[in-house]
């Protein structure tokens, strides 16, 4: 079995996730790619494509949002597209893949989610979702995340890799 990560990062509270979920597919001997998205493939199939990114304005960034996010820092992680152009060019070769997604988002019902944007996209696209989106709370635009996140992000990363095991045998 393998797994690519792909993630789009501003301040790096999702690229941190992205890596702590590799490293919870690790603890139970899942193969695992990390990919910042301007970095990823659109047409390879990993047995588990898992896709994460940050909430802007209640969902998926724009080109707009991320230049302002970029306005914030001297260096962002992600200094190009961001998922949501990556999806539509991987929409055409999605049918088919099992699909995991993630956001990080301020905790609260007003901040919306990322995850549930994607999620929408792929099981429009053919995918199939293993598991409900997940989100990982931030404690502020960039001043990175709550710490118990990337526990608990390793937690998902584990559950992933045993529930698509389980699926493929």
């Amino acid at each position: 079995m393998t797994a690519l990560l792909v993630f789009e990062s501003m301040y790096g509270s999702t690229a941190a996730i992205a890596e702590a979920i590799a490293a919870g597919l690790a603890d139970v001997r899942v193969a695992s790619t990390v990919c910042e998205v301007g970095l990823a493939p659109t047409s390879y199939a990993p047995s588990l494509l898992i896709v994460g990114a940050p909430t802007h304005q209640r969902g998926m960034s724009t080109p707009r949002s991320r230049e302002t996010a970029r306005g914030d820092v001297e260096r962002t992680i992600s200094p190009g597209d961001g998922v949501r152009e990556w999806l539509d060019e991987l929409t055409t070769h999605a049918r088919g893949l099992s699909v995991a997604v993630f956001d990080t988002a301020l905790p609260g019902r007003l901040a919306g989610s990322a995850a549930h944007t994607i999620a929408r996209r792929f099981t429009r696209a053919g995918a199939t979702l293993v598991v409900p989106p997940e989100s990982f709370a931030v404690t502020g635009r960039s001043s990175g995340l709550r710490p118990e996140e990337l526990e608990r992000a390793r937690q998902w990363g584990r559950s992933l890799a045993l529930f698509a095991t389980a699926a493929a045998s």
